[in-house]
C-alpha cells in the first residue's frame, strides 16, 4: 500500500473522530439499534429515528424511578422503551447490570423493557447505562440518555441501542394570585356585589368561588354564595360577583366577611391549583 495514501487516509480519519457533533445532533431526540441475528425484537436488523421520521413521547414515574418513552414512527409500527432503577432509588446517571424484564423485576434489581412492533420478550437480562436524566414536575421530561443491552429468553444475540430524548426547559407550575377588594356594595333588594383581581403567571380560566356572611343582627345572618369565571394572566385581571342571600335575610351596609376560593387546571401539566383568601369586606349602598 502507498505510504503516502494511508498517511493522508489515517490523517483524515483522526480528523473526523476529532470533530464534535453538530449542535443539530446534540440537541435531538432519537432512537438507534442494531439487533445480532436470532434476536427476536430487531429480528436482525438495524435502523434509526430522528423527528424527522417519528414522534416521540415521554414521561417518567412520580418517584423517579422509572422512565418510559415510545416512539411512532411514521412509516408504521411502534416501539416502547422502559428504564427503571431497583425498587426505592431514584433513575440517575449510572450503569445498571443485570436488569430483567421490567415491570417484573425483583427487589434491588434494575428493569428494562424495549418493545418494538408488537414484539417483546416474556423473559429479559440485559443492562443499560443511563447517561443523563434531567425531569421536571409532573413526569415531565426534559433530557434523558441511555444506551441498553437486551436479551430474550436467555439467548445470545441481542439488541443493542442508544435512546435519547431532548425537551424544551419545563413551563413553569401554574400559580394563582388572588386579591379581594376590601370594599363591595350592597342594593336596596339586600344583594351585595363583591369585587377584586386575579393574576395567574400562565393563561388559563380561573373559577372563583365566594361566600359572604354579614351579622345582620344579634339574630339575623346573612348569607350567600356566588361562582364566576375570570379569564387569566400576567396581568390582574378585575372580577365581580353578585352575591343574593339565601333565606329571609338581606346583606346590609356595614362590614361583613368574605371566603374565597380560586381554582383553575394547569394548562401545562395534569394538575389543579387552589388559593384561597378571606377577610373583611365593607358594603355601602349603591347609588
Amino acid at each position: 500500500m502507498n505510504r503516502t495514501f494511508l498517511a493522508a487516509a489515517t490523517a483524515a480519519l483522526a480528523l473526523t473522530l476529532a470533530l464534535p457533533r453538530t449542535a443539530h445532533a446534540q440537541d435531538e431526540s432519537f432512537y438507534s439499534f442494531v439487533s445480532d441475528p436470532g434476536d427476536y425484537v430487531g429480528n436482525g436488523q438495524a435502523d434509526s429515528f430522528t423527528p424527522d421520521s417519528s414522534s416521540f413521547t415521554s414521561s417518567y414515574s412520580d418517584n423517579r424511578n422509572h422512565f418510559s418513552a415510545f416512539l411512532f414512527p411514521f412509516a408504521g409500527g411502534f416501539w416502547m422503551l422502559d428504564f427503571a432503577a431497583p425498587a426505592g432509588q431514584p433513575l440517575a446517571p449510572g450503569i445498571y447490570e443485570n436488569a430483567t424484564r421490567w415491570p417484573f423485576q425483583e427487589p434491588g434489581v434494575p428493569g428494562l423493557a424495549v418493545f418494538g412492533n408488537g414484539i417483546g420478550c416474556n423473559m429479559l437480562t440485559g443492562r443499560f447505562e443511563v447517561l443523563e436524566a434531567v425531569f421536571g414536575p409532573f413526569g415531565y421530561v426534559e433530557r434523558f440518555h441511555a444506551t441498553f443491552e437486551q436479551h430474550c429468553e436467555g439467548i445470545e444475540p441481542a439488541l443493542r441501542g442508544e435512546l435519547r430524548i431532548v425537551n424544551p426547559p419545563p413551563p413553569p407550575v401554574l400559580t394563582i394570585s388572588l386579591a379581594p377588594a376590601g370594599k363591595g356594595g350592597v342594593d336596596r333588594a339586600g344583594k351585595a356585589t363583591i369585587r377584586g383581581t386575579v393574576t395567574c403567571n400562565s393563561a388559563t380560566t380561573v373559577n372563583v368561588l365566594a361566600e359572604l356572611r354579614q351579622q345582620v343582627t344579634r339574630f339575623a345572618l346573612a348569607s350567600g354564595t356566588a361562582s364566576i369565571q375570570v379569564p387569566c394572566s400576567a396581568t390582574p385581571t378585575p372580577w365581580a360577583a353578585n352575591v343574593v342571600p339565601v333565606g329571609d335575610v338581606p346583606f346590609g351596609p356595614g362590614y361583613a366577611v368574605a371566603t374565597f376560593i380560586a381554582t383553575a387546571s394547569d394548562p401545562n401539566y395534569p394538575s389543579a391549583v387552589i388559593e384561597e383568601a378571606s377577610g373583611p369586606v365593607h358594603l355601602s349602598r349603591n347609588r
